[in-house]
């Protein structure tokens, strides 16, 4: 996406944690800019009241949702039907879809049908068909921790949940890697770290550079020892090329 993309920021608090609001607003406006910021759920629920102390600080909607029967999340049917009412107003270039809820998966597929990018947000928990069916997906714990590590203490049993198929261990990704860099290099065996990072987020729609403890694609690349580093310096920005050894 460009910087002034404009995106819709629709977030389940029945679902996500109200401490990952800076996360995510943070991430938003690394691609964008966050048009609508609407957050859905019962609010008479002690979980989801706790997003009330969010509101003034990030500028967020509240859209309060009752829940008439136990057990049963009001908010999916009005993040939905929102979605669909944002999506014919052609007031936006994206959605943000915060939720680690599989029912999502449907709204996420449509959104793109109709041309929008689409970024997911949520727990290493959510299911694989709405990881897949996102462009991009952000695991917010994993990027939480990175971010208070200090704080986090229970790193071990959270990453124990963690979708293998939506988050491919370093040996695997290594291995992508190359086959990328076999398919799509230059005649001398050169590829722009970029062009790495672009596919790899259409293999693996939660590919982060930072699940993997390393700032930006390029350093996660440079620890591998099979690939050889070139950095160009072009009008004041570096471009980084890598090839196999």
């Amino acid at each position: 996406m460009e910087s002034q993309d404009r995106i819709a920021v629709l977030i389940d608090a029945e679902n996500i944690s109200n401490r990952y609001i800076k996360l995510i607003i943070d991430e938003i406006t690394a691609i964008g800019v966050p048009t609508y910021k609407r957050v859905y759920g019962d609010f008479s629920n002690k979980s989801v009241n706790a997003w009330q102390d969010e509101l003034r600080s990030y500028a967020l909607t509240p859209v309060f949702q009752f829940n008439y029967t136990k057990g049963k999340n009001a908010s999916d049917s009005a993040i939905i039907i929102d979605a669909m009412d944002i999506l014919y107003s052609g007031n936006v270039d994206g959605f943000c879809l915060v939720t680690s809820d599989s029912d999502f998966t449907k709204l996420a597929l449509r959104l793109r049908e109709a041309g929008m990018k689409v970024i997911g947000m949520g727990e290493q928990k959510t299911p694989t068909s709405l990881v897949s069916a996102c462009e991009t997906f952000k695991f917010l714990d994993l990027l939480y921790r990175e971010d208070n590590a200090a704080e986090e203490e229970d790193t071990t049993a959270v990453s124990q949940k963690a979708d293998k198929k939506a988050m491919p261990t370093k040996k695997q990704l290594r291995r992508e890697i190359i086959a990328i860099i076999d398919a799509k290099s230059d005649e001398d065996g050169w590829i722009d770290h970029s062009v790495i990072g672009s596919l790899l987020g259409q293999r693996y729609p939660g590919f982060d550079p930072r699940n993997y403890k390393f700032s930006k694609l390029s350093k996660l690349i440079e620890s591998y020892d099979c690939f050889e580093v070139k950095k160009e310096n072009k009008k004041g920005t570096t471009n980084v090329y890598f090839r196999m050894k």
